[in-house]
């Protein structure tokens, strides 16, 4: 995803699959009435690897629009998931912002 999306986590990216733009273009808009965050946004196809790292696929294996808002840290934390993924690497200031 380094092709689409910058390196470093100063961003939201909402992503969704192909037939739930609706939903993504609603959320990302809700979004960038937030002066804090750069918000991207993506619709793609299930077969790319990382649309589906979350919660949000149970919804989709029903038929049900939902969308995954991430920074995307499973590309850049080379710690994510394992022992060395630690509270001490969150960005609780950052995180607060994105609370609506």
């Amino acid at each position: 995803m380094s092709w689409l999306y910058p390196d470093r986590g100063d961003f939201i990216a909402v992503v969704g699959k192909m037939q739930d733009i609706n939903a993504v273009r609603q959320v990302k808009a809700t979004l960038l009435s937030s002066r804090y965050l750069s918000v991207y946004s993506m619709n793609a196809p299930g077969f790319i690897p990382g649309i589906d790292f979350s919660d949000h696929l149970n919804y989709w294996q029903h038929d049900i629009p939902a969308v995954m808002i991430t920074d995307t840290a499973f590309y850049r934390n080379k710690q994510y998931h394992l022992p060395g993924d630690t509270a001490d690497r969150l960005n609780y200031q950052k995180m607060a912002q994105m609370v609506l």
